[in-house]
């Protein structure tokens, strides 16, 4: 682990987990009335933030929309309009990878507890794919 690697993993307040099957989506605003839905990459998640993927450049400090969709074997979990502030912006040639930190998330509300709940299946999905490697 480099330097800025393990800078990086002292920022965070909680460990971040691959989300290699979780769909997000951005939101854009266009006009007063309209806004479209855009695909990102979300290349890892927490309860408390997320790493995304986009073609779209975003700022630092600016306030955006998530949602987030996990399909699993046993169902399925969908986040709607989840509000986050980009933290950090690096650009990756024709994309910028950005960390979110959530943003108006209650304590003890509904939306605080889908997202420990979508936290915990990335983490005991992760586990997985780490004891199956273990064994090869």
């Amino acid at each position: 682990m480099n330097s800025s690697t393990a800078a990086q993993m002292e920022r965070r307040r909680a460990r971040r987990f691959p989300a290699i099957e979780l769909q997000a989506n951005i939101r854009h605003k266009k006009g007063i009335f309209g806004d479209s839905w855009t695909e990102v990459r979300a290349t890892d998640f927490n309860h408390s933030g997320v790493c995304i993927d986009s073609d779209h450049l975003l700022k630092v400090g600016q306030t955006v929309i998530l949602s987030f969709y996990l399909k699993m074997e046993i169902g399925e979990i969908s986040l709607e309009k989840v509000q986050g502030e980009i933290r950090h912006v690096k650009s990756l040639g024709g994309q910028c990878r950005c960390g979110v930190e959530f943003t108006g998330i209650r304590k003890g509300s509904d939306m605080e507890a889908q997202l420990t709940r979508l936290e915990s299946l990335l983490s005991r999905h992760q586990s997985v794919v780490e004891r199956i490697q273990g064994q090869s």
